[in-house]
């Protein structure tokens, strides 16, 4: 790129020192800006409590549980969704 940019100068200017001082007066050769530096920071994220989580151990009637409060909860009840509740319930009157 640099050497098109003299090409093109080069071409213009009659004499070859002409075009050289040209090129350095429009391109110095010597960096105006400081270079970037960088800092990093660790960040620590924030310990996050999910409700089925597999972290946390639980017994088969504990699991039994939260799926039939989560079917409970559910505003629109499929005919699956009813049959599981139906079958859950009965499970866990089973396991008392």
């Amino acid at each position: 790129m640099k050497l098109l940019k003299y090409l093109i100068i080069r071409i213009t200017c009659n004499c070859t020192e002409a075009a050289i001082q040209v090129y350095n007066t429009l391109y110095p050769t010597t960096p105006t800006s400081t270079p970037i530096t960088y800092e990093y920071q660790e960040v620590q994220s924030p310990s996050v409590m999910v409700p089925n989580s597999p972290l946390k151990p639980n017994d088969k009637k504990e699991e039994l549980i939260e799926s039939l409060e989560y079917l409970n909860s559910k505003k629109r009840k499929t005919k699956q969704d009813k049959e599981s509740i139906y079958m859950l319930e009965s499970i866990l009157k089973n396991m008392k």
